[in-house]
């Protein structure tokens, strides 16, 4: 029962058929998924530019409130400082009067 070699070769196109259409099948599926995941990378890299946009704007927004923040503690205290100093160089200028005008 020795297979001609006719019959061998036939058997052997077969067997390559077979392979070659399973190995198309496995390259549209990953043609497909190239294209899925190029889809996702794209909506990924979207949302992060959002994000990132989104981020910066609270930041400013942070930043602006705290720079407001910050000039009106700096216009309190150096209110609070001219007050002192004020007071300081009256206090001061009291002292000095009534020292002189003892001796």
């Amino acid at each position: 029962m020795a297979a001609t070699v006719e019959e061998r070769l036939a058997s052997l196109e077969a067997s390559y058929a077979t392979v070659s259409e399973r190995l198309g099948a496995i390259e549209s599926r990953m043609t497909a998924l190239e294209q899925r995941l190029t889809t996702e990378v794209g909506q990924l890299r979207s949302e992060m530019t959002q994000l990132r946009h989104d981020m910066d704007a609270r930041l400013d927004g942070l930043r602006q409130h705290m720079d407001a923040r910050l000039d009106g503690l700096r216009s309190e205290l150096r209110t609070q400082l001219y007050f002192l100093l004020t007071f300081l160089s009256a206090l001061f200028g009291g002292l000095l009067g009534a020292i002189l005008t003892t001796r």
